[in-house]
């Protein structure tokens, strides 16, 4: 009895592992709202803090940038609030605040990055109204602050995340079940 349960558990956490590796798609991810029209979709994800995070979703044809879905975004909902100036130095827009809801962030900047995936995020190596979008790209915000952590001029860490707020996955949830209803029975 005692190596039936250990199966059962073993194979809840195999696919618990599994399913954390396949990435998201914008089916499971909870979103806030979508703003624009077209056949290109790509996911924005702001991060404000630890476990606060809000998704939304932006469509469009033709050629946009990352900065024109966040223009799309900000004139869709009042609730959703973009500061931003245009910097000569960069040639391009500098977002300066980003606000949803009078969500309280981590910090007081705000640092881009991408993922293909959803789950992966990087730093991006351009700014928002540099960055062309594509079909099923995935954009995030986090407010942080850059530290520095020397010893040369460039090492700069940022202290923010993304976390993409995602929909438990049924396969997820049938696996956390079945390990439930064993540690119930366990118990009876």
């Amino acid at each position: 009895n005692t190596m039936k349960r250990q199966w059962i558990y073993s194979f809840c956490v195999m696919g618990l592992s599994v399913s954390a590796f396949a990435g998201l798609d914008f089916d499971d991810v909870i979103v806030e709202y979508w703003a624009g029209q077209g056949v290109n979709e790509a996911m924005i994800v702001l991060d404000f803090d630890e476990g606060l995070s809000y998704a939304f979703g932006y469509k469009w044809d033709g050629e946009k940038t990352s900065y024109d879905a966040l223009l799309a975004l900000d004139a869709y909902s009042s609730a959703f609030d973009m500061t931003s100036h245009w910097d000569d130095g960069v040639g391009g827009y500098l977002i300066d605040d980003l606000d949803y809801l009078g969500t309280s962030k981590r910090g007081a900047e705000w640092s881009f990055f991408t993922a293909s995936d959803g789950l992966n995020w990087a730093s991006s190596w351009f700014g928002a109204s540099d960055r062309d979008l594509g079909d099923g790209d995935w954009d995030g915000w986090s407010s942080g602050e850059w530290v520095w952590v020397g010893p040369g001029d460039w090492d700069w860490a940022f202290t923010g995340t993304v976390t993409t707020p995602a929909v438990p996955e049924p396969t997820a949830m049938a696996l956390l079940g079945l390990g439930s209803m064993a540690v119930l029975r366990k118990r009876s």
